[in-house]
């Protein structure tokens, strides 16, 4: 459109140009018309009489006009009024312009006649465009049924580009919004199955409580649904800590920390469960590295990694620590000699309510959340874990963090 606009401008321009340069060609025509007339009216008089030619001349020169009304009588006494006179040449020079410019302002108007019309014709089919794209969202549909030449042609190539970015934004948000949905969907089905356990498990032991005849069996079904409403407990704060960290409630605040802090820390927190099993936690000598982490999401995050392998691990046996610093990362690897994870599940063990589907598995308490947070804690802040494992010999778990 701005070509279009250009285009009028410069046409413009050059008609005004044409109209002065006609006008200036019929002046001098004019002008020439009229110093032919008085040449040739001197050359009569001068012919006849001689003695009136220097008069003559300063009848020319005189700007008082002096004789002018005496020459107006004369040329009306042979009947010669104004229009058969010199004025004459300028009143043909004068309808002549007003002819040209008359013309091009035809022109003109013409052509700015064609330019709103066109400009009014690309608004209505943008106006369309835009009516059907609307329409095509409100049905869903975000694979728009204009093509490429119908967006040029109602627009320029900047409005083109604008209704595909349109329709590229629109696709993905509506794919993130059903991703989200789907999500949404499975969370609450999972929920749903966590609680049911232990709810159930609940349920039973007051049944039984209710129809204990002895102290003893009192005091048993109730220590039953206490470790049930324990379960209940960690896998509701399991759960908050996921929404939490989902939808960006918790914020990780990284600052200075040493690693040999944090690998104490998640031992710590695991020190007693595998002292239950006689399960020793080694760590190889490393030097101490600083880095910058949200220390307690961190040390969540590897204690998780630690409790799943006491979890799976036989009694009497050890679960292995090495760091080592690389470039830009350092690496952390916890090995220990369990129960291992089937080759098709080591891609799905940090999903989130993922469980395997061997028995030892089923035998152990837990909720499938524990290494969906490690995984979540440590992607947040750069990270990365891994998983080598062979069936019945053991998982190696890879922590990387950058430095």
């Amino acid at each position: 459109m701005k070509k279009i606009l250009l285009i009028f401008i410069a046409a413009a321009l050059a008609l005004s140009v044409a109209a002065g340069a006609v006008s200036g060609i019929l002046t001098e025509r004019a002008k020439s018309a009229e110093e032919s007339r008085i040449a040739n009216i001197m050359g009569a008089v001068s012919e006849s009489y001689p003695e009136a030619e220097n008069t003559f001349i300063e009848a020319m020169a005189d700007e008082n006009r002096i004789y002018e009304k005496q020459g107006r009588a004369v040329l009306a006494s042979y009947g010669y009024d104004g229009e058969d006179t010199d004025g004459s040449d300028y009143d043909r020079a004068f309808l002549s312009w007003i002819g040209v410019s008359a013309a091009m302002f035809t022109v003109m108007l013409a052509f700015g006649a064609a330019i709103y019309f066109l400009m009014k014709r690309k608004q209505e089919q943008k106006n369309q465009l835009l009516i059907s794209v609307l329409e095509d969202c409100l049905s869903e549909n975000f694979q728009f049924t204009a093509d490429d030449d119908e967006l040029r042609e109602a627009g320029d190539i900047r409005f083109a580009e604008s209704i595909r970015q349109l329709e590229e934004t629109l696709r993905l948000k509506t794919v993130k919004y059903n991703e989200e949905h789907d999500n949404t969907k499975t969370l609450v089905t999972d929920i749903s199955h966590q609680l049911k356990t232990p709810i159930s498990a609940m349920k039973v032991c007051f049944d039984m409580y209710l129809g204990a005849e002895t102290a003893e069996e009192k005091e048993e079904f109730l220590t039953r649904s206490m470790i049930q409403m324990d379960k209940l407990e960690s896998l509701a704060a399991s759960l908050i800590n996921i929404s939490r960290l989902e939808n960006n409630v918790i914020t990780l605040r990284p600052e200075e920390v040493y690693l040999t802090d944090m690998l104490i820390g998640a031992v710590n927190t695991e020190y007693h469960k595998a002292a239950k099993k006689d399960i020793d936690i080694e760590t190889e000598e490393f030097e101490d590295i600083r880095l910058m982490l949200d220390k307690k999401w961190t040390v969540e995050a590897i204690a998780n990694i630690i409790d799943n392998a006491v979890k799976y691990s036989p009694e009497h046996s050890r679960i292995n620590i090495r760091v080592n610093k690389l470039f830009s990362f350092v690496r952390i690897e916890i090995e220990d000699f369990g129960i291992g994870i089937p080759k098709e599940e080591r891609n799905k063990i940090f999903a989130r309510f993922f469980r395997g589907s061997s028995d030892a598995v089923k035998e152990q308490e837990g909720s499938g959340v524990g290494l969906y947070l490690t995984r979540k804690i440590l992607e947040d802040q750069g990270g990365t874990v891994s998983v080598k494992s062979k069936q019945e010999a053991g998982s190696v778990f890879t922590v990387q963090l950058p430095l």
